[in-house]
């Protein structure tokens, strides 16, 4: 059997749209739930000033263009857009590309995929490309399927990426505010568009930059409810039944995704370091991209208390970006990389966390 290649992390590449939008202002570009039920209203008006502290997000990103309120992207071009920057970071040309790993929530089309369409606008004729559904643990999928297949010598150059535009399901139009609860409140207050991608490239040895030296992921809610959901699928075909129900809005059970976040962080990192059998005092920095105020500073406690990790080591920034599910933690990591606060002898491990059916997963990089 052949050696193992190692992966680098080449590149990176991202994809914020418009221009920032400040928390106070959401509502002027996604529109307000003003057919809503009264009791409904009143509680959006007690929640939306806690909420601005408890999530702590001071500005996000929409595709939309605030004069006409239309779409001024897709998931496919804000896809192609940061895997062009991750490219030309690269010096690679797109018809180098091996194989396209694209993750998102909600495609495009239901068929074809998008990775197909992400594959025409790059202009390249063949590569393999494969698709992953999933929100806040797609990167971290992609990045292990990549790196598996990297490591045995199936592919040389792969791009991965991920983009979600959430405003497509935010906006006030797109529900039926009748049915509108507070579980799907929540969401429009730090859920935002965004893509984001990177290069990566099989090495003999990775002697310099960024090498991924680790990936995992892990569900471990095979028995709790689920804590995000979005049931518009075969199971509620029926558009307008669909509709007239509710049952194609995005929710997400955010107390029970701030009781039981600390737990799934705690699992997934103490996973990576057996794993990887990296010491404490050796990890450098913890990427942990949380749309939570409120979990970010328990993880900050519990991580000091357990792990004697310096808080001062965890890194994100959601709060100046909002959060496009699994794109923020590349969103994050291109600008460490950008404002050199990850620099070279140093170790980092990323964490995520995913409520939909409580998975985990992370990876680790070391900076050569």
């Amino acid at each position: 059997m052949s050696q193992l290649k190692e992966v680098e992390l080449v590149s990176t590449g991202i994809c914020l749209p418009g221009k920032p939008i400040p928390f106070d202002d959401l509502e002027t570009v996604l529109g307000k739930f003003d057919q809503a039920p009264e009791n409904i209203k009143r509680k959006e008006k007690k929640l939306r000033s806690l909420a601005k502290d408890l999530i702590g997000i001071k500005q996000v990103y929409y595709a939309i263009d605030p004069a006409t309120g239309q779409l001024t992207e897709s998931n496919t071009s804000m896809a192609v857009k940061a895997i062009n920057e991750a490219l030309l970071k690269a010096k690679l040309a797109a018809n180098s590309v091996d194989c396209i790993l694209y993750g998102n929530l909600m495609p495009d089309y239901q068929t074809p995929p998008t990775t197909t369409l992400i594959q025409e606008e790059l202009g390249i004729k063949e590569c393999a490309e494969i698709e992953v559904h999933s929100n806040c643990t797609g990167m971290s999928k992609m990045l292990q399927i990549a790196h598996d297949a990297i490591s045995i010598g199936r592919y040389k150059n792969v791009v991965v990426a991920y983009s979600q535009l959430s405003s497509a399901y935010l906006k006030a139009d797109y529900y039926n505010q009748q049915k509108v609860d507070i579980e799907n409140m929540l969401l429009r207050w730090f859920l935002c568009d965004a893509a984001s991608a990177v290069v990566l490239q099989a090495r003999d040895k990775v002697k310099s930059g960024l090498k991924l030296s680790y990936v995992d992921n892990l569900s471990i809610g095979g028995q709790k409810e689920m804590g995000m959901w979005l049931k518009l699928g075969t199971r509620n075909s029926n558009l307008p039944a669909a509709f007239e129900n509710g049952l194609h809005h995005f929710g997400q059970d955010y107390r029970a995704a701030n009781d039981f976040g600390p737990y799934c962080f705690r699992r997934a990192f103490e996973k990576i370091v057996a794993d990887t059998k990296l010491p404490y005092p050796a990890i450098n920095h913890i990427l942990a991209t949380l749309p939570s105020k409120k979990l970010w500073e328990i993880g900050q406690q519990t991580f000091k208390k357990d792990y004697g990790i310096d808080p001062a080591k965890w890194y994100s920034n959601v709060n100046e970006t909002g959060y496009a599910g699994a794109s923020a933690v590349i969103v994050s990591l291109d600008q460490m990389l950008r404002d050199r606060v990850f620099k070279p002898s140093e170790n980092l491990i990323s964490i995520i966390f995913e409520s939909s059916k409580w998975m985990i997963g992370g990876f680790v990089l070391n900076y050569l």
